[in-house]
C-alpha cells in the first residue's frame, strides 16, 4: 500500500475541502489523476515533415497517419524513413519569492519505418509500418526558498502517509510530548503553530519520458478521389521521476539536545519511481478530394487502455548537528495499474500543392474529463485492500471529471515547393489547457525545411518553439491549526525548443 494509499487519501480529501488543488497543470506529479493525464496527452510528432504541417486533410510524410491514416493513401513513392530528436527545455521557477532557472537538453530516435506504394490499375494503396514517438515528457523544477509557514514533514505526521513510518524511525516526525499520542513534525515541537521558526527548503523535481507507437497501417483510394486509411499501433513508452526534497537548519533555529543528545540539522525525503507504460491504439479515417487542389478529412483515433506497471522507491534520511551517523529509513515496491486514455476526433481542410503551394489546418477534440483510472488489476492486492481501491477509482474518476476538460486544439501549416523540390514549412498551433482550474494555454510556433540530396534521398529539418505558464505543488499537507488542507506551490515559466531531422530513402 505504501506508493497509493496517501495518493488516495490526498484525492479524496481534496475533493471535498478545495477542489483547486488537483491538476496535472497545477498539481503534485505524484497522483495518479495527474499521471493519467500525463500519459495520455500526446504533444509532438517524432517526423520532421509531419510536425509542422497537420496531415488530417494531406500528406507529409511517414508520420502523417498519427492524424489520419487515410491521408497516406495519398503518398505515390515507396521508401524508407529514419528520424531523430533533439529537445531543450528552459524552466523558471518561482517559490515564495525566489526564482531559479533550469534547463535540460535530451536527444533520440523520433521514428523509423517504412512504406509501400503498391502499384495498382487505378487508384492507391499504401501500407507500411514502424515507429513513432508521439510523447515526449522533459521537466525540471529546481527551487530554494525560506518557508516559515510549513514543512514537508508536515506531511509525515498523517498516520495514513506513505512516509507515516519511516519518517518516525528517523526522527522526521516524533512525539509531541512525553504524554502526547499524536506525532508532530520535528520541526514544530516545542514551539506554537504561531511561533514556528521556519525551514530552509532545496527541491529539485526531474520529469523525464517519452511515448510512442510501433504501427502498421494500411490506406487506399477506396473510390474516385475517396481515401480510407486505418493504423493500429502497440503503445510503448517510460517514464521516471526523481525528487529530492532537502530541509535544513541554516539558522541553527533548532538548538537543543532533544534527539539523542542532539538536535536537527536537516532532513531529506528522495523519492524514484520508474514506469512503463503499453497498450493498443487503433485510429480511422478519411480524405475527401472536393477539387485537383482542395481536400477536406477527418479522422478518429479510439479511446484506448494503457498498462502501467512502476517500481518505486522512497527513503528519509536526518542528520544531526553533533555529526553523528544520521537516521536512514526507506520503503520500496511495485504497483500495476491502467487508465482510460480518452479518443481523439480531427477534423480538417487543406489546399493541397496550388502553384506550389499548400496549406493546412485542423481542429482536434479531445475530452480528458472522460479519463478514467483502474487501480485494483494488480493480481498482489490482497482482497481487503482491493475493496478499498474500488471506491477510490470512483472517487478519482469524479475528480478528474470535475477538473479537467475537453480542449479544441487548432494547428495550421503552410509550405511551399520550389522547382527544384526544396520544401519550406511554417506551421503554429494553439493548445488550450486541459484543467479546469489552472489556465496552462500553450502557443507552438514551428519552421522547416525539405531539400533533396539527390533523386532518391531527401533530408528534413524542422524547429518547433513552444511557450507557457504553469505551475507544479510541492506538497500538501493538512493544517491541523486550521483544520484547512494546504498546498505549497511553484509557478514555472517554460520555454522549450525541439528541433527534428529526418532522411527519406527512396525505395
Amino acid at each position: 500500500m505504501k506508493r497509493y494509499s496517501l495518493i488516495l487519501l490526498t484525492g479524496v480529501l481534496s475533493l471535498f475541502l478545495n477542489a483547486a488543488v488537483i491538476a496535472q497543470d497545477g498539481t503534485d506529479p505524484l497522483k495518479y489523476s495527474s499521471l493519467a493525464q500525463l500519459f495520455s496527452r500526446e504533444n509532438t510528432n517524432g517526423d520532421a515533415n509531419s510536425g509542422i504541417i497537420p496531415s488530417v486533410a494531406m500528406e507529409n510524410g511517414f508520420g502523417s497517419y498519427l492524424d489520419n491514416p487515410a491521408s497516406m493513401a495519398m503518398i505515390g513513392t515507396s521508401y524508407f524513413n529514419l528520424g531523430f530528436l533533439s529537445n531543450s527545455t528552459d524552466q523558471k521557477n518561482t517559490f515564495l519569492g525566489n526564482s531559479t532557472y533550469s534547463d535540460f537538453r535530451s536527444g533520440r530516435i523520433s521514428n523509423i519505418g517504412i512504406l509501400y506504394s503498391v502499384p495498382t490499375v487505378q487508384g492507391s494503396l499504401v501500407v507500411g509500418g514502424g515507429y513513432d514517438m508521439h510523447t515526449n515528457i522533459n521537466r525540471t523544477n529546481i527551487v530554494s526558498a525560506f518557508n516559515d509557514q510549513s514543512t514537508i514533514t508536515d506531511v509525515f505526521q498523517e498516520p495514513s502517509s506513505d512516509y507515516y513510518d519511516i519518517a518516525f524511525n528517523t526522527y522526521a516526525i516524533d512525539y509531541y510530548d512525553d504524554t502526547s499520542d499524536d506525532l508532530e513534525s520535528i520541526f514544530r515541537i516545542g514551539f506554537d503553530p504561531s511561533d514556528y521558526p521556519g525551514i530552509h527548503q532545496d527541491v529539485e523535481v526531474n520529469q523525464r519520458g517519452h511515448i510512442g507507437e510501433f504501427s502498421l497501417f494500411a490506406a487506399s483510394e477506396i473510390s474516385k478521389n475517396l481515401f480510407a486509411g486505418a493504423s493500429l499501433g502497440v503503445t510503448f513508452g517510460s517514464f521516471a521521476y526523481r525528487r529530492n526534497f532537502l530541509e535544513s537548519d541554516l539558522a541553527n533555529a533548532y538548538n537543543g539536545d532533544f534527539i539523542e543528545g542532539s538536535d536537527i540539522s536537516y532532513v531529506q525525503l528522495t523519492d524514484e519511481i520508474d514506469t512503463q507504460i503499453s497498450g493498443l491504439t487503433a485510429r480511422f479515417g478519411l480524405v475527401y478530394k472536393i477539387l485537383p487542389f482542395l481536400n477536406v478529412g477527418t479522422s478518429l483515433t479510439l479511446p484506448s487502455r494503457l498498462i502501467i506497471t512502476e517500481s518505486y522507491y522512497s527513503s528519509i534520511e536526518t542528520g544531526l548537528d553533533d555529526n553523528s551517523s544520521p537516521f536512514i529509513d526507506d520503503f520500496e515496491g511495485d504497483f500495476s495499474y491502467s487508465i482510460r486514455k480518452p479518443g481523439r476526433l480531427n477534423l480538417g481542410i487543406a489546399i493541397d500543392d496550388l502553384n506550389g503551394f499548400s496549406v493546412s489546418g485542423s481542429y482536434e477534440l479531445i475530452d480528458y474529463s472522460s479519463t478514467d483510472i483502474n487501480l485494483t488489476r494488480d493480481s498482489g492486492i490482497d482482497f481487503v485492500d482491493e475493496t478499498t481501491l474500488r471506491g477510490q477509482e470512483a472517487v478519482l474518476d469524479s475528480t478528474i471529471q470535475a477538473t479537467y476538460q475537453m480542449v479544441q486544439n487548432i494547428r495550421m501549416g503552410v509550405e511551399y515547393r520550389t522547382i527544384r523540390g526544396v520544401e519550406f514549412r511554417a506551421g503554429l498551433g494553439l493548445f488550450p489547457g486541459k484543467s479546469k482550474i489552472y489556465v496552462a494555454d500553450r502557443i507552438q510556433f514551428g519552421g522547416g525545411i525539405g531539400i533533396p540530396l539527390s533523386q532518391d534521398i531527401f533530408l528534413d529539418v524542422s524547429v518547433k518553439y513552444a511557450t507557457w505558464n504553469d505551475r507544479s505543488q510541492l506538497y500538501e499537507y493538512y493544517n491541523r491549526s486550521t483544520g484547512v488542507l494546504e498546498e505549497e506551490i511553484s509557478d514555472q515559466t517554460i520555454d522549450q525548443l525541439t528541433i527534428l531531422a529526418g532522411i527519406k530513402v527512396r525505395l
